[in-house]
């Protein structure tokens, strides 16, 4: 489905499948995302501001030009997920799995990573990008 230049704040998409969908330019402002299917999901200029994510699928999701300032993707698992030009400033990946993660012109310096388990490659990108993984472990 197509959601673009939507106004969903305040939406609860639990239990949804939204797989291929595309969010451009849409307010997700205080949604829920909880047990969501977000395989091959694009959001494109969203405000994803106050969103709660949780155990959802990542799988080839792409964020490109989003704000993700502050928010929690604790204990989530991300594969071949994509994140460009996102804002990202405090956001959480604590204990999270990363597999095959790009962080393309996004800036990482300030994203929580303790406790993460990422593959070689996606560390790599990170520590190019002045992350700190200090406390991550290599899978």
């Amino acid at each position: 489905g197509k959601f673009n230049s939507s106004d969903l704040k305040g939406s609860d998409f639990s239990h949804s499948d939204l797989m291929n969908c595309t969010f451009k330019g849409s307010n997700l402002d205080s949604c829920i995302f909880e047990n969501v299917n977000l395989t091959d999901t694009f959001f494109k200029n969203a405000n994803l501001k106050g969103i709660t994510f949780k155990k959802c699928i990542y799988d080839r999701a792409q964020f490109k030009g989003s704000n993700l300032e502050g928010l929690v993707f604790d204990e989530e698992t991300f594969n071949q997920t994509i994140f460009e030009g996102s804002t990202l400033k405090r956001a959480s990946f604590r204990n999270a799995t990363l597999h095959n993660v790009q962080f393309r012109m996004s800036d990482v310096k300030k994203v929580d990573f303790d406790g993460a388990k990422m593959d070689k490659l996606t560390y790599n990108f990170l520590i190019g990008s002045k992350a700190d993984l200090s406390h991550v472990t290599i899978l």
